[in-house]
């Protein structure tokens, strides 16, 4: 192999700076309390969380994508050394904050505002759409050159691009008319089909999100991975709270397409990450 044909690493744009790692780090341990208590005990968000959240599926489907948070966080701690390795990720969420801190001001008559967490659950959310751009901003601003994409990322590229692009346009319309969720497999008041929304937002949009960014094979991991653990942690959810759920053919097959994605994302990238000094 020539010096031209040897792949370029991600390295070029940059490692992952402190203050970086720190809002990484913060995000971590607020994604696992959230999600380890919305998953596992859901029950108690109808009385012990910022907005009473029932029946108990819809606390734990906010859960899953806590834990599926921590999941892309936590491996970023523990393995990504540079920037691209995890640079799809960010916009998604930007879209996940700005929609769920503007649901919170939509709805504000149904938050506990004598309750001290509502006020960290309203702060989380009005920051991170200022804190991400900027964290953003200073990564990128020494960056070199992104490299060439890989021609074995291309398939992956452009399903990924469809998926993505069908789950913004579904969880728009879901946003913009709650109303929609009377369709959903389990009940929705009209903020938690917006918060249903914003979670599937977050997906659509880190979907669209690697369809342009990846580089390189070793950059697909950590979201793929993410997609993944949501799938499996939401299609769990039937079988968890069978008497909330009913219906919903669509959606299993809307959940299984996304899992197959995931997956299929895993096997590209697995052997890359694990190999590369990322």
């Amino acid at each position: 192999m020539t010096a031209t044909q040897l792949p370029r690493t991600g390295s070029a744009t940059g490692p992952v700076q402190p203050l970086t790692r720190t809002g990484i780090w913060i995000l971590f341990w607020l994604a696992a309390a959230n999600g380890l208590f919305l998953y596992l005990a859901p029950g108690l968000a109808d009385t012990d969380y910022a907005w009473s959240i029932k029946p108990a599926v819809n606390a734990a489907f906010i859960g899953a994508g806590f834990l599926a948070g921590t999941l892309a966080t936590g491996l970023v701690l523990w393995r990504a050394k540079q920037w691209r390795t995890f640079s799809t990720l960010p916009v998604a969420l930007w879209v996940l904050a700005s929609t769920l801190a503007l649901a919170t001001f939509i709805h504000a008559d149904r938050f506990k505002w004598d309750y001290p967490l509502t006020w960290v659950w309203t702060a989380v959310y009005v920051g991170v759409p200022f804190a991400v751009p900027f964290l953003v901003w200073r990564q990128r601003r020494d960056a070199a050159a992104e490299p060439d994409a890989h021609c074995g990322l291309k398939v992956l590229r452009v399903i990924s691009a469809v998926v993505g692009v069908a789950l913004l346009v579904g969880s728009t319309a879901l946003y913009v008319s709650p109303g929609l969720g009377d369709h959903w497999p389990w009940a929705l008041t009209p903020l938690l089909a917006r918060a249903v929304a914003a979670w599937y937002a977050l997906f659509g949009t880190m979907l669209v999100s690697c369809a342009i960014g990846l580089r390189r094979p070793h950059e697909a991991f950590i979201p793929y991975a993410t997609l993944t653990c949501w799938s499996v942690l939401v299609l769990a959810l039937p079988l968890l709270h069978p008497d909330d759920v009913s219906g919903g053919g669509a959606w299993y097959a809307l959940m299984i397409a996304l899992l197959v994605l995931g997956v299929a994302g895993l096997l590209r990238s697995a052997a890359a990450f694990f190999a590369t000094r990322t």
